[in-house]
């Protein structure tokens, strides 16, 4: 039936009909004009072409306006017949060419006010690009297949593509090249950032070598005046990501004052993350504020959103939770011009609302938004972001006194990890500890608190993330406080805020803490405890935090 349905074409419709064949994805007049490249059919003719074979029912109209797509069973049907004229090779290629440099032109358009439409572009036309990424590795052109992957290697970060970049990347490194470049170093640094990211099934081992890999290989970038282009950027993501501090902060320096705007707004943006992670706000502030300009002047929705996320953070510390409710919407608002919110995203929205809620102390609607957030929780694929649900409602279930079911949700969290070598990353393993240790405390088990908080320690250590550090702090002050000893409690209240870069005001357990200590020692003697934390040095803090000083000999490790 297909091939009658074939010979009744015209030569110039049979001509388009096959070529577009090779096209997973759809085809437009532009992509159908570039396949039909060297034949006769002419390209004016092309849209009046197309028509004719929706008429003959070879292609139907997809939903986006000037798209057609062809049925699996003609597609195959198509490509056998340019396998069997020895054409399928050069329509590939021309295929290849064509989405490889519809790619590369819109991928600058990524970083400005063009953002959204190039988004849309490349989105469209993804799984087509995807099949001419798969031409070029099969047929051995490295450079042409390393060049491509880099087009799409800022549109992987901004939709967190993680899992389709480490195996593409992945793909086209395995295409041996003779002639290394930066262009493959950068492409094999990216591909070890994203497989960080997405490590589920990786052993600690080859974890730690990806790290060490990634070290070397931007080290061996930055070494070039002009690293890779505009793909510097992320090869600075890639630094922050396995904390190299010193070089990206050397890094960042020479682009935030520099004339590229977009550049300049996501150095600051990155400075701004290594100064909150070292628990300096100070720093932070100013470059969060910077950068949010810049990226408003460059157009990028996208580093507005980012931005703004942590500016509401500043807010919540500086006790305006109104103002960060109204960053976050803002923000939201932004990340959704991207396209509807995937299930993990409303997710993380409905917890920072919860946690909100809790600060002002409205437990009723934080309540009441649980009901949502778990009914999305089946809907998320990550098993990171599960555990996490399960892990941040435990604790707000000790703070609202259930502690059944407080109970119930972390031993749930627990058994999910029991036995995975690398699953969930350490801040979880540290949220884990650290409610399980409230949670003791609460039933009056200060041996069972020390033994989580020691856990929660180590692995809050391992995150280099000085701000979760803070967290274990505080609920070891909560430890020091219920074995009596409320001036080290008001110590370690101190160092927290140290390590954060400032006091959380809002915080429930900070807030009764202090107000506790402040009558156990009055106002003088808890403001001059506190006070001595708060001066520590961020390597004396670190170690004045460790249950292990406190606890370790009145309640030993089984």
């Amino acid at each position: 039936m297909i091939a009658w349905s074939w010979e009744l074409l015209g030569e110039h419709e049979r001509t388009v009909a096959e070529r577009v064949s090779v096209l997973p994805g759809g085809v437009t007049p532009a992509s159908a004009t570039a396949l039909c490249a060297g034949t006769e059919v002419p390209a004016a003719g092309i849209p009046d072409l197309l028509a004719a074979l929706v008429d003959r029912s070879l292609l139907h109209l997809a939903p986006d306006p000037g798209r057609y797509r062809m049925l699996e069973t003609l597609r195959e049907y198509g490509t056998d017949r340019l396998a069997a004229s020895g054409d399928l090779g050069t329509v590939r290629a021309l295929a290849a060419g064509h989405f490889a440099e519809l790619t590369a032109r819109n991928d600058p358009l990524l970083r400005g006010p063009g953002q959204l439409a190039a988004m849309r572009v490349i989105g469209a036309e993804y799984d087509n690009t995807l099949a001419a990424l798969r031409h070029r590795c099969d047929t051995g052109d490295a450079a042409g297949a390393v060049a491509l992957a880099l087009s799409l290697a800022w549109y992987w970060q901004l939709f967190g593509r993680h899992t389709d970049a480490a195996f593409w990347l992945g793909e086209v490194l395995a295409v041996p090249d003779a002639e290394p470049a930066p262009g493959r170093d950068l492409a094999r640094a990216t591909h070890l950032s994203h497989r960080v990211d997405t490590r589920r099934g990786m052993s600690a081992e080859e974890a730690a070598d990806d790290r060490a890999g990634l070290r070397e290989l931007a080290g061996r970038l930055l070494a070039h005046p002009e690293p890779a282009g505009p793909y510097g950027a992320l090869v600075a993501l890639q630094l922050a990501s396995v904390q190299e501090e010193k070089i990206a902060l050397a890094v960042f320096g020479r682009w935030a004052d520099g004339d590229d705007v977009w550049l300049s707004g996501l150095a600051r943006m990155l400075r701004a993350e290594s100064a909150e992670n070292a628990g300096r706000l100070d720093r932070m502030r100013a470059d969060v504020d910077a950068a949010l300009d810049r990226f408003r002047q460059a157009g990028d929705r996208w580093g507005q959103a980012t931005t703004l996320t942590m500016r509401a953070q500043l807010r919540q510390y500086d006790d305006d939770l109104d103002g960060a409710l109204a960053d976050l919407r803002e923000s939201w608002s932004l990340a959704d011009e991207f396209g509807r919110p995937s299930p993990a995203d409303e997710l993380f929205r409905d917890l920072r609302r919860i946690d909100l809620r809790l600060r002002r102390g409205d437990t009723g609607t934080a309540l009441a938004l649980l009901d949502p957030a778990r009914e999305r929780a089946p809907r998320v694929v990550s098993e990171e972001m599960l555990v996490l649900l399960d892990a941040l409602e435990a604790g707000f279930r000790v703070r609202l006194g259930d502690l059944d079911r407080a109970r119930e949700l972390l031993d749930d969290a627990e058994r999910a990890l029991r036995g995975e070598a690398t699953f969930p990353g350490d801040d979880v393993r540290t949220l884990l500890g650290n409610v399980r240790a409230s949670l003791c405390l609460e039933l009056g088990d200060p041996a069972g608190a020390a033994r989580a908080l020691t856990t929660a320690y180590a692995a809050a250590l391992a995150t280099r993330d000085v701000p979760i550090l803070a967290v274990v702090a505080v609920t070891t002050a909560a430890l020091a406080e219920a074995c009596g000893r409320p001036h080290e409690s008001a110590v370690l209240l101190g160092a927290a805020a140290r390590l954060r870069g400032a006091h959380d005001p809002t915080d429930p357990q900070v807030r009764e803490l202090s107000a506790r200590g402040r009558a156990a020692l009055g106002e003088e003697a808890f403001a001059a405890a506190y006070g001595t934390g708060r001066r520590l040095d961020r390597r004396a803090a670190t170690a004045e935090v460790d249950p292990a000083r406190y606890v370790a000999a009145r309640y030993p490790a089984r």
